[in-house]
C-alpha cells in the first residue's frame, strides 16, 4: 500500500513536472518569437534613423553654405551700395564743379 501511494505520488509530480515544462516550452518559445520580432523592428529603426542623421547632416551642410553664400552676398550688395552712394555724390560734386566752370566761361565771354 505504500509503494502504491508512493507510486501514485510520484506520477502526480511527473505529471505536473511534464505539463508544467511543456507550459514553460511553451511561454518560452513565444518569448523568443517576441524578442526575434522587437530585434528586428529595432535594427530597422535603426537604419531609419541613421539614413534620418544622414539626411540632417547633409541638410545642415546645406543650410551652412547657403548662409554663407548669402552672407557674401549681402556684404557685396552693401558694397555696391556704398560705391553707388559715392558715386552719386561724385556725380553731384562733378555737376557743381561743371556749373562753375560754365559760369566762369559765361563771365569771360
Amino acid at each position: 500500500m505504500e509503494n502504491f501511494l508512493l507510486i501514485t505520488v510520484i506520477g502526480v509530480l511527473l505529471l505536473y513536472f511534464f505539463s508544467s515544462a511543456n507550459v514553460y516550452k511553451s511561454l518560452y518559445k513565444k518569448v523568443n518569437e517576441e524578442k526575434n520580432i522587437l530585434q528586428e523592428d529595432l535594427t530597422k529603426l535603426e537604419a531609419l534613423m541613421d539614413r534620418y542623421e544622414k539626411q540632417v547632416k547633409i541638410s545642415s551642410n546645406t543650410l551652412k553654405t547657403n548662409q554663407n553664400n548669402l552672407q557674401v552676398a549681402r556684404d557685396d550688395l552693401q558694397q555696391l551700395r556704398i560705391e553707388n552712394i559715392n558715386l552719386k555724390n561724385r556725380v553731384e560734386d562733378l555737376e557743381k564743379r561743371n556749373e562753375e566752370l560754365y559760369a566762369q566761361v559765361n563771365t569771360m565771354v
